[in-house]
C-alpha cells in the first residue's frame, strides 16, 4: 500500500480556465451537476485540456436541517473565452500556499487521503481557508488517482 504524504507550500495553477458556480448543492446531487457541466462542454466542443478540478467551499446546515455545499467546477479549454455567455471564464486561477497529498487506489478509501490532511492541521498547528480544490487526474471503478490541494490561511 503507498504512503500518503503530505507537503506544503504548493500552488496550483489553472490557465485559460471555464468556471461554473454551484451554490447550495446536496451533496448527492453533485454527480448529477458535474456530469451536466461536463456534457454542456462536450456539446459545445470546447478544446479542453487537462483534467476537471472542483472545489468544495464549504458545507452550509439550513434552519430546517439540509446540508448542502457550495462549489466550483474547473476545466482548462484552450478557446474557453468564446464560452463567456454561457460560463464565467478566467484567464488564470492561482491558488498558493497549499498542503498537497496525492492520492492512488481504491474509490472506497479516498477518504484516508483527507483524513490525513487533516490530521496534519491538527500535528503541524495549521489552519486552513476551508475550501479545497480535487483534481481527478485517472478514475474508473475500482482507482483512483486524486490530487488534493487546501490552501492555508496566512496569518
Amino acid at each position: 500500500m503507498p504512503r500518503l504524504v503530505v507537503k506544503q507550500n504548493k500552488k496550483l495553477i489553472l490557465k485559460k480556465v471555464i468556471n461554473k458556480t454551484l451554490d447550495l448543492i446536496p451533496f448527492e446531487n453533485l454527480d448529477i451537476e458535474i456530469n451536466k457541466f461536463y456534457n454542456n462542454i462536450q456539446i459545445l466542443k470546447a478544446q479542453t485540456f487537462g483534467p476537471l478540478i472542483i472545489r468544495n467551499k464549504g458545507v452550509k446546515i439550513s434552519e430546517n436541517g439540509d446540508i448542502t455545499s457550495d462549489y466550483d467546477l474547473y476545466i482548462q479549454a484552450h478557446d474557453y473565452k468564446q464560452y463567456k455567455n454561457q460560463f464565467n471564464v478566467l484567464d488564470e486561477v492561482v491558488v498558493e500556499y497549499c498542503l498537497y497529498i496525492r492520492y492512488e487506489g481504491k474509490p472506497e478509501y479516498l477518504q484516508l487521503a483527507f483524513n490525513k490532511l487533516e490530521i496534519y492541521e491538527y500535528e503541524e498547528d495549521i489552519i486552513t481557508r476551508g475550501d479545497i480544490y480535487m483534481v481527478s487526474i485517472e478514475e474508473s471503478e475500482d482507482h483512483i488517482v486524486m490530487d488534493i490541494f487546501k490552501p492555508v490561511k496566512m496569518i
